[in-house]
């Protein structure tokens, strides 16, 4: 099961992208969520999620901005840095996790700090 404190660790664990391609297996993830998931990698730069609608904001992706791929029992976690994309694996069923923002500090108000991540 995947708790909100799972999401956390995840957004802290995988804070910034993959350092080599080859890490993210994404041949691996794309054969396993292939029964229910037309993914397709193009131009070796891009996924496209081809069976969700032309104008879905999660259709494509670019690979550069994948933070990592996490396998769980039921699902396969595509992590972004604002966002988190759950596959299902038995099923065809695709759930986004949107990062909430951080709450400002005291000092971040005061001397207008406005880091995003």
């Amino acid at each position: 099961m995947i708790t909100d404190e799972v999401i956390k660790e995840i957004y802290k664990t995988y804070g910034k992208p993959h350092k080599h391609r080859e890490d993210l297996q994404l041949d691996y993830f794309i054969d396993l969520l292939s029964e229910n998931h037309k993914l397709s990698i193009v131009d070796d730069d891009e996924i496209i999620v081809e069976n969700l609608e032309e104008f879905n904001p999660f259709r494509r992706f670019l690979i550069r901005g994948l933070h990592a791929v996490i396998e769980f029992d039921t699902y396969v976690a595509f992590v972004f840095q604002g966002h988190i994309l759950f596959f299902g694996k038995e099923d065809p069923s695709l759930q986004v996790h949107m990062r909430p923002e951080r709450k400002k500090s005291l000092w971040d108000s005061i001397f207008g700090n406005d880091d995003d991540f």
